[in-house]
């Protein structure tokens, strides 16, 4: 229903369509603590539902509980009003469980367990568990919930045991709490690490960047369509703005060794069009591996998150990065995930950003207010800026 109003809002001034996405996303639920800026929510660890340390012990792997975020991202589960975190991978970690921090009751809880047999050392086959589930992998930015389907998307990833990265897609069924493998029609994306999506509102389509090409995949279809040809590095995060139809990959392009912001035209119909942007005042986040980054309706604002208080806001009309400091954050970005990916989402049920950060840590909500909170002036410092380099 979202997306048919988008639609037909699709020739209204953006402003108009952003605070119609505002609108629909519906006031904050009791479930969650009022209140701006970061708010910390207590026993939601994912360590303490750990399968590694609540017996499966053979899907420790190398790093146990510590390993299942190694990078690796998460989903916004909006049917159910939850982040779903899933990843692992290499030698990290084994199980391919999911884990999901529920809005409404504010608890962390693994959704089932790990699948067994799980690979053998020294190989790292696309599905385990007798061929039915997706090996355990590093998910990078690659895995989006679909909600007309109400599945999670997955594709590539660095799997367990080995590493070696795939090129098959899956669909995870929250219905049936099974894994989907897709026998793809037309031409696959390329596997590689760092592989960054997004879910387009507009359209019901997934955009995926492979470090080399944009592709849209069609789950009605079943079917990857060739976009743009745009060479890039990997350490790339992406999110689409659905008012202004730009497919967004920002952070630190291993490729030239520094930050970048992309924008890809994906109006139906258009040419996808890509153009590197020339922003000012996020040099801090854009410059970093992996940042969390998502699109907030409240605000009509890209925001980002790469460790420390401070969140960037972005401004496509100006291209001019906000930030915004507040007390008690969850601290510096994620050393077990080596960057954010999609584990900082927007939940539009709360009006607010969720995080989660590590494995040992509880999970944090951020809620910049309807005027998006107050601007932080001051240069970045070392309780700001604490992603390592």
């Amino acid at each position: 229903m979202v997306r048919k109003h988008l639609r037909l809002l699709s020739r209204c001034r953006p402003l108009a369509i952003a605070a119609a996405i505002a609108v629909f996303a519906g006031p904050v639920r009791a479930g969650t603590p009022p209140g701006t800026g970061w708010i910390r929510l207590t026993n939601t660890k994912i360590d303490d539902v750990c399968a590694c340390t609540h017996g499966f012990p053979d899907v420790c792997g190398f790093e146990d509980c510590f390993g299942i975020l190694s990078w690796s991202g998460g989903v916004y589960d909006a049917s159910r009003n939850r982040l779903v975190v899933w990843g692992g991978g290499h030698n990290a970690y084994y199980g391919n469980e999911l884990y999901a921090l529920d809005l409404d009751d504010l608890t962390m809880r693994r959704l089932n367990d790990p699948g067994l047999p799980v690979a053998p050392t020294g190989t790292a086959p696309d599905a385990i568990a007798n061929g039915t589930q997706a090996n355990s992998r590093h998910t990078y930015d690659g895995i989006e919930y679909v909600p007309g389907i109400d599945r999670m998307f997955l594709f590539s990833g660095s799997k367990a045991t080995l590493g070696y990265m795939g090129s098959d897609t899956w669909m995870f069924n929250f219905g049936s709490m099974a894994w989907e493998r897709k026998n793809i029609s037309g031409t696959n994306p390329q596997s590689a690490p760092g592989v960054a999506s997004a879910y387009d509102p507009n359209t019901g389509l997934i955009f995926l960047h492979d470090n080399v090409n944009l592709y849209s995949y069609n789950p009605s279809t079943n079917t990857y369509t060739l976009r743009r040809n745009k060479p890039t590095g990997y350490h790339l995060a992406a999110t689409i703005d659905p008012v202004r139809k730009r497919f967004l990959l920002i952070g630190r392009d291993s490729s030239v060794g520094a930050g970048r912001v992309y924008s890809f035209d994906i109006t139906p119909g258009g040419s996808y069009a890509v153009t590197t942007l020339n922003t000012t005042g996020g040099d801090a986040l854009i410059s970093s591996e992996y940042p969390g980054i998502d699109y907030d309706p409240d605000t009509d604002r890209i925001v980002g998150w790469n460790g420390g208080n401070t969140v960037y806001s972005l401004d496509l009309s100006t291209n001019q990065w906000t930030p915004y400091t507040f007390p008690n954050g969850p601290g510096v970005a994620s050393q077990s995930a080596h960057g954010t990916h999609g584990r900082w989402r927007y939940a539009p049920q709360e009006r607010a950003f969720v995080l989660v950060n590590e494995t040992d840590q509880d999970a944090f909500i951020l809620r910049l207010g309807s005027g998006g909170g107050t601007p932080d002036t001051s240069p970045p410092n070392a309780s700001t800026d604490l992603r390592p380099r």
